[in-house]
């Protein structure tokens, strides 16, 4: 006998709707996008100052070109942030969008990386320990399902299973591990609502997220279909662009040879994305509640550094980061300003310990601290 796996996270489950649906919020968001820009920023910073000042056996085994792919992706990063400040998510539409461009020269400086460990562009062995200081650098810039935002590929739904998101199992890669996203104690209920309902193919009249669902009728006589009673869940939430058209489905099936097909599915409309359309970032740090004080250790600006490392803080309504030595003073931060050209803000912060240059941990609670 065949033994059939249950599915772990079915979106029958009240957890498991909120979980996914904070969780694609998290992923469209401005500060998760500013947060990787800013975390490739400084790994492009790390990454320059040792092409310069390394010894030229250890700076030989990088590939020469990566350092202007690393710079183009910084240039994207910079004008799709500035669009998304404004509310436009073109910003992940294939070919034309920033997002969607910078997936090519990470991909490259990915693949080009260190070459003396790679295999058909994949990395197969451990990094060399300098070499895998830059590497953590480089994957603090990733987050796993981030390409979950763009388009499908070939008008198929990028996902079906919510598994894939919240299976801390599939955030492991080859020889990385993403940061698995810590969830707030009370969860957002997801939207019930039933006044947009678009098909596969037809075009998608704005930005959010959706939900594949077999619509449900009341019956007149028993075969006359009237007026819709409800819904029938068919998979995962998807975060759909304006513009695009909306994608067939991909579902298992073990009566068919590959195990899965596709189908065309309605998709009902769960929560409509305006966010940033008024030109205001909100506070968004329940996102990364990893870096919330009490966890990692912090220090407040005019107070002296106790570690020398790098430092963040999301005071000001965007994350900002820094390279503090310890013994110095800590910094102000600056506030966000949507215009471009105002004059800057600068406000007091708590910043929060990301990496230390002695090695030792950024945690208050881990034993090395006590």
């Amino acid at each position: 006998m065949i033994a059939i796996q249950k599915n772990k996270y079915p979106m029958t489950e009240d957890l498991v709707r909120r979980k996914l649906f904070w969780l694609l919020l998290r992923l469209s968001s401005y500060s998760l996008w500013q947060r990787k820009r800013d975390a490739w920023a400084y790994f492009a910073e790390k990454y320059e100052e040792a092409l310069k000042t390394w010894p030229e056996d250890r700076a030989d085994g990088f590939d020469p070109e990566t350092i202007i792919w690393v710079y183009d992706a910084l240039r994207l990063y910079d004008e799709g942030l500035l669009e998304l400040a404004a509310g436009n998510r073109q910003v992940w539409q294939r070919l034309t969008g920033e997002f969607h461009q910078v997936a090519r020269p990470v991909g490259l400086v990915e693949s080009f990386f260190y070459p003396l460990c790679h295999e058909r562009g994949v990395q197969r062995e451990p990094y060399p320990p300098e070499i895998e200081k830059l590497n953590k650098l480089k994957i603090a810039a990733k987050i796993h399902g981030e390409y979950l935002v763009y388009p499908p590929h070939n008008n198929v739904s990028n996902f079906f299973d919510a598994d894939f998101l919240l299976n801390p199992d599939k955030y492991h890669y080859n020889l990385n591990k993403l940061a698995y996203p810590v969830f707030p104690k009370t969860l957002p209920p997801v939207p019930e609502r039933s006044d947009i309902i678009i098909k596969t193919d037809d075009p998608v009249p704005c930005d959010g997220i959706w939900e594949p669902v077999k619509i449900q009728y009341n019956h007149k006589l028993l075969v006359i279909k009237t007026d819709i009673n409800g819904f029938k869940n068919l998979g995962a939430y998807n975060y759909f662009i304006r513009g695009m058209n909306a994608p067939r489905q991909v579902y298992e099936d073990s009566l068919l040879q590959d195990g899965w097909g596709y189908r065309d599915v309605h998709w009902r409309l769960v929560w409509e994305d305006t966010r940033y359309c008024d030109g205001i970032i909100p506070d968004e740090s329940e996102y990364f509640l990893d870096d919330e004080p009490g966890k990692r250790i912090t220090c407040q600006s005019g107070e002296r550094c106790p570690h020398s490392g790098h430092w963040v803080t999301i005071a000001g309504g965007h994350q900002q980061f820094i390279d503090v030595q310890s013994g110095a003073l800590m910094p102000v931060a600056t506030q966000y300003q949507s215009n471009m050209y105002a004059s800057e803000i600068r406000i007091p912060a708590v910043w929060s310990l990301l990496q230390r240059e002695d090695g030792g941990s950024a945690y208050i609670s881990h034993p090395d601290e006590s």
